[in-house]
């Protein structure tokens, strides 16, 4: 304190200590302990979700959403009869492809 002086008259300390005595039995009431422990974890849950929602409108869910996930990809590569091809078949269908269609270019070039 800064030195100031309080004056209080027997009315107004007896007001005060009454308005403690009922501050310390509302502490030591188990009801209040649990409402209050309700009412921290309510507060930590709400300060929780804010910050949940703040850190994911940082995100184009947009874009995530029209992303295939992984099993995705894995349920779409089941969805197939056959096995998957490797590099080299896919550069040897890729040639015979080319191959087939050259002719066909020529001629309609002329």
């Amino acid at each position: 304190m800064t030195g100031d002086v309080v004056t209080l008259d027997r009315a107004e300390y007896t007001a005060l200590v009454s308005d403690a005595e009922a501050w310390r039995a509302l502490k030591r009431s188990e009801h209040v302990v649990d409402l209050l422990h309700e009412w921290h974890e309510w507060r930590r849950r709400r300060d929780l979700s804010a910050a949940t929602a703040a850190m994911s409108s940082l995100e184009s869910w947009h874009a995530v959403a029209g992303a295939p996930t992984f099993t995705e990809l894995e349920r779409r590569r089941r969805a197939y009869e056959r096995t998957a091809l490797t590099p080299d078949q896919i550069k040897a269908r890729a040639a015979a492809s080319w191959a087939a269609a050259e002719p066909n270019v020529r001629s309609t070039a002329a």
